[in-house]
């Protein structure tokens, strides 16, 4: 794990090198500001010491160690900034071609990785990487001069440097790495837990469960509490191993002897100036189980493979309107032993009103998502315009085709926002055509702000059939070859649905498909194929009903009348 994050890291190596730079000098700084006094009070024994000048130096190190210290956080967090920022980035380009067929993570997991454990891999970039270099310079020059000194003092020494750089750090290394990942998990249980209390905060307070959400909670919280006490525990350890192997250096170099005592004197003040380039290691020890569990969850979701991607040489999508075709198509969801389809074949011609009726596990929001290709089909093919969509750049396909599912997700922002989500160069015009045809523009109108009325992201503002409707609107504004409406009617009364119908209808270069439980719900579309759900075979069967050859394997009714 840290040879990946070194590598996500070599882009800042300059900002980065420029704050070891810094840090190195700032430590030797320090070493010199405890050396020189050692060193001037070996000298005023024989009363050789300029006074004035000594004061100049240590006056000039103590203001070279403020700068030298400012410059080294200044350029190392601008390194970390610049490289979470690019994470960040790397987290969402990884997350979109997973959503959502593959996405097994919640929302709330999702949001912790991309904010909390990316601020924690911080850690790493701007407090790691540079002390971890620093602590092998600095007490190296040290170790050095020791052995210059004498093998004897140079053993004690680079002993010393040893215990504080290796030994200390490690301390409870398995418990600190267990405690972090356990505290990330509940951290992230916690998050999850809390997004789904504001989600579902109306129905929670409907059902009177805010004891029982809380207790939940609570037992969280509890949970994350115990790996923080372990984590504290092995701390404490460290810190107080910490502080004692320089004291006990200091007190081994000034018993060796009476031998050259004031040579010794230096050699321990500079020991104790340069234990806290080994204190920091102790420091990001603390911090570093936490950013490497942190890490691997953000890694773990770059590392998967989409198992939908763009091909490598794509089609081009015929123009004009798409028919659209799915050809003995089997396709089962992972984890699940029985096919959802099973040899399944039905064909919606250009500009035809075709609805997909069935009950609840029937396939019907199966085949839009294999339309999609939000999955590929295990057997057979799905065509638009007579090309297989694993032959098409996902963008164009997503772009000519358009799916309104029955909850519209909104983004917080206006109306024009809204609608401009799937097109950026949305006109005003064009954005109230769109509102025209999804029946919502009277309701946008009495709005006092019009277009720039305020959506908040959950839309409690708006009914459940206005969510709908302004997802529709958006959808149409993007101009679609292919419209696929899933349940997207089911809050609106019968007059607003024969509208949009009607709106739909008038749109010459779109194919429809609407897929409904009810039959009411789909009045007036050319054809009406009738999916069957898993009675007790294991293989599912559609058979025609009426022989047409727009729909194989599936129970075609005629066309429905419009009517009142």
């Amino acid at each position: 794990m840290i040879r990946r994050l070194a590598r996500i890291a070599l882009p800042a190596w300059p900002w980065l090198a420029a704050s070891l730079l810094a840090r190195v000098a700032g430590l030797a700084a320090g070493v010199a500001l405890l050396a020189v006094p050692a060193w001037g009070a070996v000298v005023a024994v024989d009363g050789d010491l300029d006074v004035v000048l000594l004061a100049v130096v240590l006056v000039s190190l103590a203001a070279a160690k403020g700068v030298l210290r400012y410059l080294e956080q200044f350029l190392g967090h601008r390194a970390a900034f610049d490289l979470i920022a690019d994470m960040r980035l790397r987290f969402y380009d990884a997350v979109v071609p997973l959503a959502p067929g593959e996405l097994e993570a919640d929302s709330g997991t999702l949001a912790s990785i991309a904010a909390r454990d990316i601020d924690r891999v911080e850690v790493f970039f701007a407090h790691t990487i540079v002390p971890a270099l620093a602590a092998v310079l600095v007490p190296g020059a040290v170790t050095a001069w020791a052995f210059l000194t004498g093998p004897v003092e140079g053993a004690v020494v680079l002993g010393a440097f040893l215990v504080g750089g290796a030994v200390v750090p490690l301390l409870g290394r398995r418990a600190s790495a267990r405690a972090a990942r356990g505290l990330l998990a509940e951290r992230a249980a916690i998050a999850q837990h809390v997004a789904e209390d504001v989600a579902g905060r109306a129905e929670i307070r409907a059902l009177h469960a805010e004891e029982t959400r809380l207790a939940a909670l609570d037992d969280l919280s509890a949970r994350a509490g115990r790996h923080l006490r372990a984590s504290g525990l092995v701390q404490a350890q460290r810190a107080f191993a910490g502080l004692l192997w320089p004291s006990a250096a200091v007190l081994a170099l000034l018993a060796l002897g009476a031998a050259a005592p004031e040579h010794r004197l230096v050699l321990a003040a500079a020991v104790i100036g340069a234990a806290p380039a080994l204190t920091a290691v102790e420091a990001f020890a603390r911090s570093l189980p936490l950013a490497l569990a942190a890490a691997r969850r953000y890694l773990g979701v770059l590392d998967r493979v989409p198992a939908v991607a763009d091909p490598v040489r794509p089609s081009v999508l015929p123009e004009g309107p798409l028919p659209v075709r799915v050809d003995a198509v089997r396709f089962r969801y992972p984890g699940s032993d029985a096919p959802v389809l099973d040899d399944v074949s039905l064909d919606v011609p250009a500009r035809g009103r075709v609805a997909l009726l069935g009950p609840s596990g029937s396939g019907k929001s199966t085949i839009a998502s294999l339309l999609l290709r939000v999955h590929d089909p295990e057997h057979g093919r799905v065509l638009v315009g007579g090309v297989d969509v694993r032959d098409l750049a996902l963008g164009d396909l997503r772009r000519a085709v358009a799916l309104v599912e029955q909850r519209t997700v909104l983004v917080s922002g206006t109306v024009l926002d809204n609608l401009r989500l799937g097109a950026p160069r949305l006109t005003e015009a064009e954005a109230w055509s769109a509102l025209e045809d999804a029946s919502l523009a009277d309701d946008v109108r009495a709005h006092p702000d019009g277009l720039d009325a305020r959506v908040a992201e959950d839309a409690l503002s708006l009914s459940g059939g206005q969510r709908q409707r302004l997802g529709l609107a958006r959808a149409l504004a993007r101009r679609p070859r292919v419209l696929v409406l899933d349940e997207a009617t089911s809050h609106q009364d019968v007059l607003t649905q024969r509208a949009i119908r009607l709106a739909i209808a008038k749109r010459p270069d779109l194919t429809a498909v609407v897929i409904a439980h009810r039959a009411d719900a789909v009045a007036g579309m050319d054809r009406v194929i009738r999916l069957r759900g898993r009675p007790v075979r294991s293989r599912k069967t559609l058979t025609p009903h009426d022989r047409a050859p727009q729909a194989r394997n599936a129970d075609c009714a005629a066309p429905t009348p419009e009517g009142d």
